[in-house]
């Protein structure tokens, strides 16, 4: 038997095989597209999620200032009494 010398039957389970492994590949196929899309999913949310991060982490450089604010505006009606009584004006 040469390699191209084929029986009928081996010639048919031949066929049969480069079928089923043509359905098996289209399974595995759509299974992987299944398993994609929704990891696709979640990287664009993840996205999302990091924009959104970073924006707040953008509006939160402020604090620093409106602590300093914050402290100077406590310190400001003692040093308003000092001042007045000071010019005389309170006693």
């Amino acid at each position: 038997m040469t390699v191209i010398a084929l029986t009928t039957a081996e010639g048919i389970l031949g066929v049969i095989g480069l079928l089923v492994g043509v359905v098996v590949l289209l399974l595995v196929a759509n299974m992987l597209q299944a398993v994609l899309r929704p990891i696709q999913e979640i990287e664009r949310e993840a996205g999302h999620t990091l924009k959104a991060g970073v924006g707040i982490a953008t509006h939160l450089d402020g604090v620093d200032h409106l602590a300093r604010t914050h402290a100077l505006g406590g310190a400001l009606p003692g040093l308003a009494i000092a001042l007045l009584t000071k010019l005389g004006v309170r006693r």
